[in-house]
């Protein structure tokens, strides 16, 4: 469990709230890791209590920023964060018996449609169907299939499949 604080601005005045979110400790944007401020920092001494928030909450507050510009193009470090952070997510899904994965999971995480064809998504959904973890089914309310446990496996090469994904 990681502890992180939120800065929020209310009524013209700042705050700091704080959360901890089960299954994170590297870098989120919009939040800072307490781990790595001093003991008495007093952004962290303002927080009175540490609210527990899901791993899955996480991924769309974190989304939002990035929906508004849904144009925006990611980095390529962005996508691999992102793709790492939803292949947890995925992965507390199928834990949890659910196999199908809508869409707007995706695109949610991602900011929007366009990035569903990001070269790194690409290659990431590619490697999962390659080690058959995956089935590429299509349908908004069930676009990915998860068929085993997720691997990181490196890919070389983009399925043509995924490549059509925002035409379907």
């Amino acid at each position: 469990m990681a502890r992180y604080i939120q800065r929020i601005a209310l009524l013209g005045k700042e705050r700091w709230i704080g959360w901890e979110i089960d299954g994170v400790g590297t870098e989120i944007p919009g939040l800072i890791l307490t781990d790595d401020l001093p003991q008495d920092d007093r952004r962290v001494a303002a927080v009175k209590e540490f609210s527990p928030l899901a791993f899955e909450t996480c991924l769309e507050m974190n989304t939002t920023g990035l929906a508004n510009r849904a144009s925006a193009m990611l980095l390529d470090e962005d996508v691999e964060f992102r793709l790492d952070a939803l292949q947890v997510g995925i992965e507390r899904l199928r834990g949890r018996g659910q196999t199908d994965v809508p869409r707007a999971l995706f695109t949610s995480m991602l900011g929007d449609d366009t990035q569903l064809n990001h070269p790194c998504v690409r290659q990431r959904l590619d490697a999962w169907e390659r080690a058959g973890a995956v089935e590429f089914v299509g349908n908004d309310d069930c676009w990915l299939r998860v068929l085993r446990p997720l691997a990181k496996v490196p890919s070389q090469l983009a399925s043509s499949n995924w490549q059509l994904a925002t035409s379907i």
